[in-house]
């Protein structure tokens, strides 16, 4: 009997110790301070830095949401770069596209940075009348 019940406790540890490695790995791709949002010419872009990166790859997911306007005419392979704080700057290698019209989910995918920069930022040109929008990380 005692064998039966220290077997129940083990499993619902392990159950627990299994939902908490879930949350701990869920919570670093969306931490504080990895989303940036701006907005401005009727359309918001949200930015979040997906973390942790894969291998030789810099990732971000890129969000326009507007009730106004058609956003699948922006390109964000043309329309996005990253830069980093020595100024070298990095061109998207591919993106994934989801969803369309006014509400788009972008991923966009860059090489991995090669510079051993502190601090970079994502730039996004041309959306909505918005010369530049500016989104800015620190890497630790």
């Amino acid at each position: 009997m005692g064998a039966v019940i220290k077997s129940k406790v083990m499993f619902m540890l392990g159950v627990l110790l299994g939902c908490l490695l879930v949350a701990s790995v869920s919570f670093a791709v969306v931490a504080p301070g990895l989303t940036h949002s701006n907005s401005g010419g009727g359309v918001t872009v949200k930015v979040t830095y997906l973390v942790p990166p894969t291998a030789g790859e810099t990732r971000f997911e890129v969000v326009l949401d507007t009730h106004t306007a058609n956003l699948d005419g922006y390109d964000l392979k043309q329309l996005a770069m990253l830069r980093d704080e020595t100024g070298k700057t990095y061109e998207p290698i591919r993106i994934e596209n989801k969803g369309s019209g006014h509400h788009r989910e972008v991923i966009v995918v860059f090489p991995e940075f090669t510079s051993g920069a502190k601090q970079f930022e994502l730039v996004v040109k041309g959306i909505a009348g918005v010369k530049e929008r500016t989104f800015r990380w620190d890497l630790k």
